[in-house]
């Protein structure tokens, strides 16, 4: 379980095929992540994944043919999101992200109005009805509070320290991002359609 709050970005040093899984070695900062060992949970660009190795600056992931069916495609060179799994001790600052990625999201316009960027996503038709106005959202494993929706698009307002300390920044028009929706809504969903 996640919060959505990023603690660092890394960026991808390698990528490894193994048959249809991938192996990949993401380089971060050590102060940032300190807590985190072999066999943790860490989220990645909102993709919950467990340390198989781990060196000085750097994890190692294997990566399941599943994961790669459902989230956007991991790319050498590309900086992503991280965070730690949440310790019940803790605060919760964004809401909880189970790093279970629901669909994937297009970019179809960016706004800069004052310092904050806001970004029109259009995502899977079938996540539409999850996605509530003033509701939660995590887009590459941030936490972001929905501002609008219509028919087929909704939008997200990122403010500078967001844009500056994950990999939201380096977006553009077109690009793909990876949405989880509001854990409540996808409850509340298996439980009407089971009634």
């Amino acid at each position: 379980m996640f919060t959505g709050i990023i603690q660092s970005v890394g960026l991808i040093k390698k990528i490894e095929p193994l048959k249809k899984d991938v192996r990949i070695t993401i380089a971060y900062k050590p102060s940032q992540m300190k807590a985190s060992s072999l066999g943790d949970s860490i989220c990645i660009n909102g993709v919950c994944l467990t340390v198989q190795k781990k060196q000085k600056n750097q994890f190692t992931f294997h990566v399941s043919e599943e994961t790669l069916n459902r989230s956007i495609t991991f790319t050498e060179k590309s900086l992503v999101n991280l965070e730690s799994a949440l310790l019940f001790n803790g605060k919760v600052g964004g809401h909880f992200v189970t790093g279970h990625i629901d669909g994937i999201g297009k970019i179809t316009s960016i706004k800069i109005t004052s310092e904050c960027w806001i970004l029109e996503i259009k995502p899977p038709k079938k996540l539409l009805k999850f996605i509530a106005e003033k509701g939660s959202i995590a887009i590459n494993g941030v936490s972001l509070t929905v501002n609008s929706i219509n028919d087929e698009k909704f939008k997200v307002n990122i403010i500078p320290f967001t844009l500056k300390e994950t990999n939201l920044g380096s977006l553009t028009k077109g690009n793909e991002v990876n949405i989880e929706i509001d854990l409540i809504a996808r409850y509340l969903e298996n439980i009407l359609k089971r009634k």
